[in-house]
């Protein structure tokens, strides 16, 4: 009889040892921290699972041998949670990294004033992916004039989306600049730079070269440089970037600044040059077309 009641206890203590215990949380957004419906919850190792609700609840049993649930839902990274003592949890799911770039095979044309010394000019410009997952390139040239002395041309090929992680990615910028100026100032600068960008901010580095000469105090100056300077993506409602840098040489520098928005269909931008007394404020604006 006693060991008939021995082997029931021990079987009923085993059933209660054995009991599943019930978790129940809320699922959110980590970027915005707002609920996130629908997201499949399982128990590692089993099919054993639930979905969150409409406001991003959910209820799970979980037997006691097991403690880690897994987190899943499209466009989202999947989330493994070790559960502990706690039986009210919070979890957040971050967005997965599936970058779209909206800037392959477009052609640009822009009129760009020059606001100070080159009222006559324009721009055009190209970006496209030759092969699938390769860098997008992009190249063009603007001129500006006066239609007198003053000639100020800029070119340059780009390789954009280097190096891609989800909150990094770096591009591989080259320019060409020639400038003539009343007569006096004659300048030629080359520009290799890496612009590092992090989420909405960029770093700019890199080196440059310039032959730079001046009539009136027959000066010349044949430098190469450090490149140096910032950049950043201001969302909605004012969908600019905006970018400054500035090369140091021997006995002179040069300085550029950059506004660009889009607008319905519409780009426009905003740059500044300087070398030495040479500066000038140029207005663009134009369109891009897909092809």
């Amino acid at each position: 009889m006693k060991k008939a009641l021995l082997l029931l206890f021990l079987f009923t203590s085993g059933i209660t040892f054995c009991q599943p215990k019930e978790y129940s949380g809320i699922v959110k957004v980590k970027s915005d921290k707002s609920p996130l419906p629908g997201v499949n919850v399982v128990i590692k190792g089993t099919k054993i699972g639930t979905q969150t609700d409409f406001d991003g609840y959910f209820k799970i049993s979980v037997p006691d041998s097991l403690n880690i649930l897994s987190f899943s839902f499209l466009g989202f990274q999947t989330l493994e949670y070790k559960l502990e003592t706690e039986r009210k949890i919070e979890v957040f799911l971050k967005e997965d990294c599936n970058i779209d770039w909206f800037d392959k095979r477009h052609i640009g044309i822009y009129l760009n004033s020059g606001i100070v010394n080159n009222p006559v000019g324009g721009l055009i410009h190209f970006s496209f992916t030759p092969n699938y997952n390769w860098p997008t390139i992009k190249t063009g040239i603007s001129y500006q004039t006066n239609l007198k002395e003053n000639k100020f041309l800029n070119a340059y090929l780009n390789f954009h989306h280097l190096f891609v992680i989800c909150d990094f990615n770096a591009d591989i910028n080259s320019s060409l600049r020639n400038l003539e100026y009343d007569n006096n100032i004659e300048l030629t600068a080359y520009s290799v730079e890496t612009s590092l960008n992090f989420n909405r901010f960029s770093a700019i580095v890199g080196l440059s070269t310039i032959d730079f000469n001046k009539t009136s105090e027959n000066e010349n100056i044949n430098s190469i440089g450090p490149t140096l300077g910032l950049g950043t993506w201001i969302g909605q409602p004012f969908l600019m970037s905006v970018s400054a840098k500035t090369t140091i040489y021997k006995n002179l520098s040069e300085y550029h600044a950059e506004i660009k928005k889009q607008y319905k269909g519409i780009y426009g931008f905003l740059k500044y040059y300087k070398v030495n007394d040479f500066n000038e404020l140029s207005l663009g604006i134009g369109i891009e077309l897909s092809y």
